[in-house]
């Protein structure tokens, strides 16, 4: 068996410790974005307990109005549990997020064969 010459045995060394060193910092960075990821979502849960802690944002005749939207497309009985604006007034609305969101509103039609059984 042939001994490993010093040259070679410190090429094996350097890449073992290039190698775990490496690992120590993909695991470090995994570990702050983890970090970063919980601190981003207990602040979102504490936006949104706050936003959730106000009264009632809107008026009763409005409330009114989508409960007989809603009556006039379900038959039945029905209750209207929570009512929460999809975009922010805020937000700039493109044709993009205009036709996405008109496709996806027009996959939940009810058919009016399904609708009398």
């Amino acid at each position: 068996m042939e001994k490993i010459s010093g040259e070679l045995g410190a090429v094996a060394i350097a890449g073992l410790l290039t190698v775990f060193g490496l690992l120590a910092l993909i695991s470090l960075l995994v570990a702050a974005f983890r970090r970063l990821d919980d601190h981003w979502q207990r602040r979102e849960a504490r936006a949104e307990e706050e936003a959730t802690r106000g009264g009632q944002t809107i008026d009763t005749t409005t409330l009114v109005l989508i409960a007989a939207a809603a009556a006039t497309v379900a038959t039945g009985r029905f209750r209207v549990r929570r009512i929460r604006r999809l975009l922010s007034p805020h937000t700039k609305r493109t044709p993009w997020s205009a036709q996405g969101r008109l496709i996806l509103q027009g996959s939940h039609a009810l058919n009016r064969s399904q609708k009398k059984r």
